[in-house]
């Protein structure tokens, strides 16, 4: 709007409602859930909570007789935003009515974008309509219309309206005279958000930091343990740019700015007096399993939610946002999206075009049909993965444009002699683990790659935008954050761990002082290590405490000596507690000129370690009444009911290659085999290899005549799939969207999860795919390794298994 040219201009009217909530008028309200269609008895439930409230007024100190009103939502009741927002569509309604009779005109944005009449978020109301006259006279009484039968009342003092850069002068001034509002060159925030703005700079943003300030002036660094202050940052500090995050591509000073409020919070540093940064921010905000503290950096936070937009962009094609993006980006030509455009980019689209790149490599296309999915130029067999720099012959254009539907053969399998002309085994492995589309089978779709089961998650898009991906959990991180000890004293083994604790080395170091000697031993340099098991009083504290320690190897590496100690189930805890005495006691000794005996010390960790151990069980005692314990059950294979068939399947899957095959048989109420096949998958994850097993068995089920059907599974994983199959924006939806046709067929199919004890005969099955070419085969029912398993279930031989149970 503010780059608008052309002779017609146009207006935007932020509406401010004096006490929206407040004026709601009750027949209104009944009349709105009346035509909503609210059954009567609901109706007259929700009028009675509505109705039923009585008011008093303070009076000169006194209370005055109690009242009804006769309007008015009770605020923070639970159900009244879902009411004014009811009412609110009335307007709605009114304005899409004169819209439709050609009276109100709209706002567009860009020729192929949709009109915009109007935008309510519950009572901020944005209006658009041409900058005229008439206009102004119909936004009026539609609005008038609307609060007379409401009871609501536009606040004109606190209402705006925004004019297009090519609106006249002398229209503006008639059409605020007619609106009784005032013209604005800013409307401030919308939703909490800077709404018209130039270049984006420090100032559009300045509100931020300002409110990180105003947080931070109530807390005291100094009285919080480092792990309080990152509980602050990770839980409040870093929420307070995320929303503003989530519609704009902050500049990068804001980021830093950000980052360093943070940074210095979680440090100690307060107002006028910095602390010492004791680990690099980028180390600071990797993953906790990779030695940082989990905080996140503004930057890459700002970033991933710009690849929430661009995944949204591409994938939820109907929201309105999406379409004004569309209409306004890219340029169209027959009805198809083709190539980006545009010089003159809002600080939005540029963010989203800086995700992009991110977004694309995350994509994974999901065939169903196969009919849109390119073979050879899209990724679709693996994330990142695209077969045409992988083929072993030249392509013709024809060829390059095929589709995944055209590698299908007559008998919808996989067409495997043409594949093998075209690509490396190690490819087809992996194709074969996908099921071949199938015609009728809906349009393909794209699923998130670098999630297993393909949902879009902000978590996982930080981690690509950070480079955490590739990067692998530490088993020596893993096992100090699974430490069971107070956090306090957790976060101080972080920084032992690191090697970071502000000793005597290190603020030499650091050029704090000259001297790097111990305080005790005076000979010895002061390092962390030093501290904790090399000095002459931690030697003796340790050999009082020996009990505590399961390697006392004094040559061990450090580290290793600390993880081997702390993982120690029970002992680990108490060691941890005796390590962070021996630093509290060095500070207060040096800091404060305290002196401790070693019986005095002593007593001391025996004390916090006492507190520890009752405070923990106090925890437990208050929080978990209801405790698991595991019990022994006899594990059996039981019979289907007379008249129905059981099919059982399993998957197996090789580790670290990731072949997988499938097995599975049919059974009646006798134990007789009726059926079997084993198939080679090719490679692919356990749950698909279940979930291809159960398709194979319900497939040969139904071609074998059977309409009553109990298919068994070990896999509660692959069951939920198939019973949440409705949610089929996954990567295992194609394989879902087929167990809703197989299940909508004229049988009855029941579904139950069985435990692998009872399962070794479809398990045998599974594993004996491996050794089979591509495909399903049927197996000889009477083969010698087949019925020792199944004489073993007929003859009702159990298994022991431990179940869990809660006492």
């Amino acid at each position: 709007m503010a780059k608008k040219n052309g002779k017609k201009g146009v207006m935007l009217l932020k509406v401010d409602l004096a006490k929206a909530y407040d004026r709601i008028d009750w027949g209104f309200l009944e009349n709105t859930l009346k035509a909503a269609g609210i059954p009567d008895i609901c109706l007259s439930m929700i009028m009675e909570c509505v109705t039923s409230m009585e008011m008093q007024v303070l009076w000169n100190g006194g209370e005055t007789a109690s009242f009804k009103p006769t309007r008015g939502l009770r605020q923070g009741c639970p159900l009244s935003p879902y009411l004014f927002t009811l009412c609110i569509e009335r307007l709605s309604h009114c304005i899409m009515n004169e819209v439709k009779s050609k009276c109100w005109k709209p706002v567009k944005i860009a020729p192929h974008c949709p009109e915009l009449s109007h935008l309510f978020f519950a009572d901020d109301l944005v209006l658009f309509a041409e900058a005229s006259c008439k206009q102004a006279d119909i936004i009026m009484r539609c609005v008038d219309s609307f609060c007379h039968a409401s009871g609501e009342l536009i606040s004109k003092n606190k209402s705006r309206v925004f004019f297009s850069k090519n609106t006249r002068t002398c229209d503006r001034q008639n059409i605020c005279a007619r609106l009784g509002i005032q013209s604005t060159p800013d409307l401030g925030r919308y939703l909490g958000v800077p709404v018209l703005h130039g270049r984006l700079s420090k100032v559009t943003f300045r509100y931020i930091l300002e409110n990180m300030d105003r947080r931070l002036s109530l807390w005291k660094a100094r009285t919080l343990s480092l792990a309080g202050r990152v509980t602050l940052a990770m839980s409040v500090l870093n929420a307070i740019p995320s929303y503003a995050m989530q519609t704009s591509f902050l500049p990068l000073s804001i980021c830093d700015a950000i980052d360093q409020k943070i940074r210095s919070f979680v440090w100690g540093s307060s107002e006028g007096k910095r602390k010492v940064h004791l680990i690099s921010w980028d180390k600071v905000c990797k993953p906790k399993n990779q030695g940082g503290l989990g905080l996140r950096s503004a930057r890459n936070m700002n970033l991933a939610y710009m690849v929430k937009l661009a995944w949204n962009l591409f994938n939820n094609e109907e929201d309105l946002w999406v379409k004004v993006l569309q209409g306004k980006y890219f340029h169209h030509k027959d009805g198809r999206i083709h190539k980006m455009k545009k010089s003159n980019h809002s600080s939005l689209w540029k963010g989203i075009v800086k995700a992009m790149p991110f977004m694309k490599q995350a994509t994974l296309w999901s065939p169903r049909d196969g009919e849109t999915t390119g073979f050879w130029t899209q990724p679709w067999v693996a994330n990142g993965l695209i077969l045409q720099d992988f083929a072993s012959s030249e392509l013709s254009e024809e060829e390059q444009n095929a589709s995944v539907a055209s590698w299908v053969d007559d008998s919808g399998e996989w067409d495997w002699e043409r594949l093998r002309r075209y690509l490396p085994d190690s490819l087809i492995n992996l194709i074969a683990g996908i099921e071949a589309p199938r015609a009728g089978s809906g349009e393909d779709k794209t699923v998130w790659g670098i999630e297993k089961d393909g949902r879009f998650r902000l978590k996982s898009a930080y981690s690509m935008v950070a480079g955490e991906l590739e990067s692998s959990p530490v088993q020596l991180w893993k096992d100090l954050w699974s430490w069971k000890g107070p956090s306090r004293i957790k976060h101080f083994l972080w920084l032992a761990s690191h090697e970071r604790l502000m000793t005597n080395t290190e603020r030499e170091r650091r050029k704090m002082t000259e001297n790097k000697a111990c305080n005790h031993c005076t000979t010895s340099e002061e390092t962390t290590e030093h501290i904790l098991r090399g000095c002459s009083k931690a030697s003796s504290i340790w050999r009082h405490f020996h009990d505590k320690l399961v390697e006392n190897d004094n040559t061990m590496d450090f580290r290793n000596w600390l993880n081997r100690n702390l993982k120690e189930q029970g002992r680990g805890i108490d060691f941890g507690i005796v390590c962070w005495s021996l630093w509290k006691q060095r500070n207060e000794e040096v800091m404060d000129g305290k002196t401790f005996s070693e019986a005095g010390l002593i007593s001391r960790i025996n004390a916090w370690i006492n507190i520890n151990k009752q405070a923990t069980s106090n925890v437990q005692k208050s929080l978990l009444p209801m405790k698991q314990s595991k019990s022994a059950r006899e594990i059996a294979w039981k019979p289907p009911r007379e008249g129905w068939i059981q099919v059982q399947t399993d998957g197996s899957v090789i580790q670290p290659s990731g072949r997988a095959a499938a097995g599975g048989l049919l059974r009646d109420h006798l134990g007789r085999c009726l059926g079997a096949f084993s198939s080679n998958l090719g490679a692919c994850s356990i749950t698909r290899a279940e979930l291809r097993a159960a398709v194979e068995g319900l497939e040969m089920a139904w071609k074998l005549g059977h309409r009553r059907v109990e298919l068994n599974l070990d896999s509660t994983t692959a069951l939920n799939i198939i019973k949440n199959r409705d949610q089929t924006d996954h990567c295992h939806g194609a394989i879902a969207d087929y167990f809703g046709e197989l299940l909508s067929r004229e049988w009855n199919v029941e579904m139950k999860h069985i435990f692998r004890e009872c399962n070794f005969a479809a398990d045998f099955l599974a594993n004996k795919g491996h050794s089979l070419s591509f495909g399903s085969h049927l197996f000889n029912v009477s083969d010698p390794n087949l019925c020792y398993w199944l004489f073993y279930d007929n003859m009702g031989i159990s298994r022991c298994r431990e179940v869990n149970e809660m006492i």
